[in-house]
């Protein structure tokens, strides 16, 4: 099965959904990463069978893609544990710390921004950052408190290196498998996408 993943995504959702096919025998996992437009480009051109983003492709007559929700996460405060002996709530802390956010473009940025306006606060952005896995290590090296799913630094917070300070209300991040309609499509594709692995 080929896979191609946004180079952004996280690499621990990607294992969760590549989980159902990656110990099998009789299955081979080529993953590829890259833009949205590179990997759509390669959707259609055949040479990917699924792509996975957190990003909705548009779509046209043209193009028809097919966009499956696959997972829904909640998306979190994330710190060092000293960080998260603050008080005061989630006001206190975003007052309190500089953040990680992700760039502009991104609809759980939008969202935050608006939280952030409804809560009355202006954060200080210590980085603006398009890649989970560099918010990862910002967030490891205590720069600031990050805005991203707790998916993305599992293995830190099993370990207590990191803490899930607070949850944001009302902000998730969305994850797609888009396709396209096929006359022979792989079948691998339809048990990933039935997995509930999340």
């Amino acid at each position: 099965v080929r896979v191609g993943a946004l180079a952004t995504l996280s690499r621990n959702f990607q294992m969760g959904f590549l989980r159902p096919v990656l110990y099998r025998p009789d299955v081979e996992v080529v993953l590829r990463s890259g833009s949205p437009a590179e990997l759509l480009r390669a959707l259609e051109s055949l040479n990917l069978d699924v792509v996975l983003t957190n990003q909705l492709p548009a779509t046209d007559a043209v193009a028809p893609f097919l966009s499956h929700r696959v997972a829904e996460q909640r998306v979190s405060l994330v710190g060092p544990r000293s960080d998260g002996e603050i008080g005061g709530g989630l006001s206190a802390h975003l007052a309190a710390r500089p953040v990680i956010l992700p760039t502009p473009e991104s609809r759980v940025r939008a969202d935050f921004d608006a939280l952030a306006d409804r809560l009355g606060v202006r954060p200080q952005i210590a980085a603006e950052v398009d890649d989970m896995a560099m918010m990862r290590l910002l967030a490891r090296e205590g720069i600031g408190l990050a805005v991203l799913p707790p998916i993305v630094v599992k293995d830190e917070l099993e370990s207590g290196l990191l803490v899930e300070i607070d949850r944001l209300p009302g902000i998730v991040e969305t994850y797609h498998a888009v396709t396209m309609e096929r006359r022979f499509p792989n079948p691998l594709v339809k048990t990933l996408l039935q997995s509930d692995a999340f």
